[in-house]
């Protein structure tokens, strides 16, 4: 039984879609966490990794999607740590089968 919920967790984990308009994958920073998209002013080294960067003055756009953040630049998939933001990858449209017809 214990095997049994452990692999529902990753499976669960595993999801790779943030909110119905992004998608990011899991972080690429090794962590594997589930990211979000968020528009970030910019960006500094994140410590002990050159696989991440940590956001500044970072906002959520889950909600809608957005081609270009207010202060330029694009998305980016990101996760929170504490304060930090913590952003490994570009994010992308997600698959809308409802934009094919």
């Amino acid at each position: 039984m214990h095997l049994k919920s452990i692999l529902l967790g990753l499976a669960a984990a595993m999801t790779t879609v943030s909110a119905s308009s992004y998608f990011c994958p899991l972080a690429l920073d090794k962590t594997a966490m589930i990211q979000s998209a968020y528009c970030c002013q910019g960006f500094k080294d994140a410590p002990h990794t050159n696989l991440s960067k940590v956001g500044v003055n970072c906002v959520d756009v889950n909600d809608h999607w957005v081609d270009e953040c207010p202060k330029g630049g694009t998305p980016k998939c990101c996760y929170a740590i504490g304060p930090e933001i913590i952003c490994t990858s570009e994010v992308g449209k997600a698959d809308d089968d409802d934009d094919d017809e």
